[in-house]
């Protein structure tokens, strides 16, 4: 794959370094040409130093034949900026940004950006160490759906066809004890502590909270 990554911050820096050692041709946007540097002289990918979100550096970088666009910057301004000019000028197919302050997601998701938020991905990982984790969205689709991952801590044991019944959602994968449980069955045991990923509607993310949380 032709992947563009906007920003060489600390995420972008590593996301770059292990894409191009799986051979995908990586070119990466950045100002600050210490941080470019840093990816030191053994990276075989494409540099471009300059303003993020300008269009001949863009063009440069070859964003008109990615196949996917990575706007990870520090900055949620540039990489909202970045995904739009990707998506609706550039046409580009995948389109993933950065939420750097989770106050600031729901621009996001009226905008149907794709995003990744690392700061609230840790939040949950370490609540759901405690045993205390909410809905994480994994991704957004369209028309209102989403994919979350859940962690489950209802008592007694209950199927997954009666917890997509009752909360009109569709469980792809369970997550126990270390393993990833495929194919997901109608009829197969949900635990506590599983984890769960499900395809929902927003309107019923709430409803799964509450009843996992049950």
């Amino acid at each position: 794959m032709y992947i563009v990554i906007v920003g060489c911050g600390k995420i972008g820096s590593i996301v770059a370094k292990e894409l191009a050692n799986q051979n995908h041709n990586i070119s990466v946007v950045e100002r600050d040409g210490e941080k470019l540097y840093a990816l030191g002289q053994g990276f075989n990918g494409f540099i471009t130093k300059g303003i993020e979100f300008d269009h001949d550096n863009l063009i440069g970088a070859g964003i008109e034949k990615a196949d996917a666009v990575l706007a990870l910057t520090d900055d949620d301004n540039i990489n909202i900026t970045v995904s739009l000019v990707a998506t609706k000028i550039f046409n580009v197919k995948r389109v993933i940004a950065q939420v750097v302050d989770p106050g600031r997601r729901h621009v996001y998701d009226a905008l149907n950006i794709e995003v990744i938020s690392p700061i609230r991905m840790g939040v949950n990982s370490l609540l759901g160490r405690m045993a205390l984790a909410t809905t994480e969205k994994l991704s957004q689709l369209g028309q209102g759906f989403e994919v979350v991952r859940v962690v489950n801590h209802r008592e007694p044991n209950f199927s997954v066809e009666e917890l997509e019944v009752k909360t009109e959602s569709i469980v792809s994968a369970i997550e126990r004890e270390g393993t990833v449980i495929l194919p997901v069955l109608k009829h197969s045991k949900i635990k506590e502590g599983d984890g769960l990923v499900v395809t929902l509607h927003v309107k019923n993310r709430q409803k799964l909270h509450d009843y996992v949380k049950e």
